[in-house]
């Protein structure tokens, strides 16, 4: 199930029933009004409004684990960008950590069909990452997308520490390749990682590219994803991670470069 989108024809694309729901008690005017959009929209007209009182990010998500919704979809920003760079809103933030499900956040979301042209998708080298590269691939090709572009961030203390062994011992050629997704990495190990995850990702007709983004910090990726004029960011959210996302994925939870798919294990 989905929550409402102000997003063309995605459900169509996803093939999934949809509803609305809204954080706060039965009101017959905004019932009137939440009507009135969904005809403007074009959404089917048996469109369900579920309605849960409290405070709006709770109330949201308990309704949605209630109905067993997959992928939230709201708006991101709220109020202008400063310095180019555009902010979470108030509700946005908290949902991105409080939400169980996968979820979308639109940017500048518009009436009718929206496809995402180029799409950069970060991974840290997990199942989840791997989920999100798949769904990822799936809209780019539904949108019949320029780019997928995937990228790893790797820093010199990620390397220092990789030099000194200072967190694990290295495997041995017997375990699983996996286990180095899970330690500090030299260049090198980054490098055949991101090689071997780009390659077994479900076959695409959209060009798929992966780069390295160097960098202290995690902002370098919101640069790099304006600098390509990217419209959509999928980022995995792991079950075993504490808060949203990855540390390294947290800034776009502060400064978000365009639309963001937050990729959920469940």
């Amino acid at each position: 199930m989905l929550c409402w989108r102000p997003l063309g024809n995605f459900t169509e694309r996803l093939n999934a029933p949809l509803l609305v729901i809204h954080g706060g008690a039965p009101d017959a005017q905004k019932e009137a009004e939440f009507r009135d959009a969904i005809f403007q929209l074009e959404m089917p007209r048996e469109t369900r409004i579920v309605w849960n009182e409290g405070e709006p990010v709770g109330a949201i998500v308990t309704a949605a684990g209630k109905e067993g919704v997959d992928l939230l979809i709201a708006g991101a920003l709220e109020g202008k960008d400063v310095a180019s760079r555009s902010f979470l809103g108030a509700v946005a933030r908290p949902l991105a950590k409080q939400a169980r499900c996968s979820l979308l956040l639109l940017t500048h979301p518009q009436i009718g069909p929206n496809p995402f042209r180029r799409i950069v998708v970060m991974t840290d080298f997990s199942e989840c990452a791997k989920t999100a590269l798949k769904n990822a691939l799936w809209l780019a090709e539904a949108d019949s997308a320029e780019l997928v572009q995937v990228i790893s961030i790797h820093t010199p203390f990620m390397e220092a520490r990789a030099e000194l062994g200072a967190e694990y011992e290295k495997p041995s050629s017997a375990q699983p390749r996996e286990c180095l997704s899970r330690r500090t990495r030299t260049r090198e190990e980054e490098e055949q990682l991101l090689r071997d995850f780009v390659a077994t990702a479900p076959a695409c007709s959209v060009p798929v590219e992966s780069k390295i983004v160097d960098t202290t910090t995690g902002f370098a990726a919101c640069d790099f994803t304006q600098l390509i004029g990217a419209e959509l960011l999928v980022v995995p959210a792991p079950e075993h991670v504490e808060g949203a996302v990855s540390s390294m994925m947290d800034w776009a939870l502060q400064v978000i470069p365009c639309s963001l798919w937050i990729v959920r294990e469940s």
